[in-house]
C-alpha cells in the first residue's frame, strides 16, 4: 500500500521504506580505526606501510649481489666455445719513456699513452685492452676470447690454472664496495668448497675479497683475490687475479701489479 512521500509497506521486511532513501549526515567524530593501529602513526600498523619498500630495497640488494657474483669466473673444466674476438684485442703497451712508430695523425696521442704508462716489474708487462684501460699483466700472458664471465680475461697461452680478469662495476654507487664484495661471497658460497678467506677494506675507499673453492684448471684448489676500486672519474672496477692455492704468492704479486698499474682510459 503507498503512502505520500514515496513510502510503502515492504510485508517481506514488514516495515516501511522510501523509495529514495537520503544519504546518512556524516559522523561528528573520526572513523574507528583498525585493529593494530593507524597506519603511518605508532603501532603496527606503521610497521605494515614500511614492509613492502623494504623488502623491495632487500629484494634489489641481492639481486644486485647475485650479478656481482656472476661476474667471478669458476669455471672448470674444458674451455667454452670461444666468443667473438673484439675488434682490438689487448696489445702490449709500451715502456714509459718510448714512442711507437705511429701515423702523423696517432702520433700525439701514442706519445700522451706511453708517458702515461707505469713502470713495472720485467715479469710483467701493460697491455692496452679495448675495454677501456690498460693494465699490468704477466709477461706473455694473452687476451682470452673463450671465457663465459663478464669483462676481459688474459691466460698464458695452453695453460688454464691461472687467469687475470677486469670488468666495469655497474652496480649503484650507493651500495659500497665492501657490501658488493660481501653479497656476492654469500652468493659464491653454494659452490662446491667455497670458503671465504677474507673480506677487507683497502686503500683508497677499495675493497678486497679473497676466496677459495674447488677447481680442477688449477689442479685441486683455486685461490682467488678480488678488488673493487674507484678510477679518478669516479667509475669502479673489479680486478681479479686467480691461480692454484698452492701458489697463493703468485696470485698475490700477479693482483699487486694490476691494481698499481690499472689506468682507466
Amino acid at each position: 500500500m503507498a503512502t505520500g512521500g514515496g513510502a510503502h509497506w515492504n510485508p517481506q521486511s514488514q516495515r516501511w521504506e522510501w523509495a529514495e532513501q537520503p544519504p546518512p549526515p556524516p559522523p561528528s567524530y573520526p572513523p574507528r580505526p583498525p585493529a593494530g593501529g593507524p597506519v603511518g602513526q605508532g603501532g603496527p600498523g606503521r610497521e605494515r606501510s614500511w614492509r613492502v619498500p623494504l623488502l623491495v630495497a632487500l629484494g634489489a640488494a641481492v639481486v644486485g649481489g647475485c650479478a656481482v657474483a656472476g661476474w667471478f669466473v669458476l669455471g672448470d673444466g674444458e674451455p667454452k666455445a670461444p666468443a667473438a674476438a673484439p675488434s682490438a684485442p689487448g696489445t702490449p703497451v709500451p715502456p714509459s719513456g718510448t714512442v711507437p712508430a705511429a701515423s702523423p695523425t696517432a702520433s700525439s696521442s701514442a706519445s700522451s699513452a706511453s708517458s702515461a704508462s707505469p713502470s713495472v716489474p720485467p715479469a710483467y708487462t701493460v697491455v692496452r685492452d679495448d675495454g677501456g684501460f690498460s693494465v699490468a699483466v704477466p709477461a706473455g700472458w694473452e687476451r682470452s676470447h673463450d671465457e663465459t664471465g663478464s669483462g676481459s680475461f688474459y691466460r698464458r697461452p695452453g695453460d688454464r690454472s691461472a687467469l687475470m680478469q677486469f670488468f666495469r662495476v655497474t652496480e649503484s654507487d650507493g651500495v659500497g664496495a665492501c657490501e658488493l664484495l660481501r653479497t656476492s661471497s654469500q652468493a659464491l658460497a653454494t659452490r662446491p668448497g667455497y670458503q671465504e678467506v677474507s673480506l677487507d677494506p683497502a686503500p683508497g675507499g677499495s675493497c678486497e675479497l679473497v676466496y677459495e673453492y674447488d677447481n680442477q684448471e688449477s689442479h685441486g684448489r683455486r685461490r682467488a683475490i678480488e678488488r673493487i676500486t674507484a678510477a679518478p672519474d669516479g667509475r669502479r672496477w673489479a680486478l681479479l687475479a686467480a691461480g692454484p692455492a698452492a701458489d697463493g704468492t703468485a696470485v698475490r704479486a700477479n693482483l699487486t701489479a694490476a691494481v698499481e698499474s690499472f689506468r682507466p682510459e
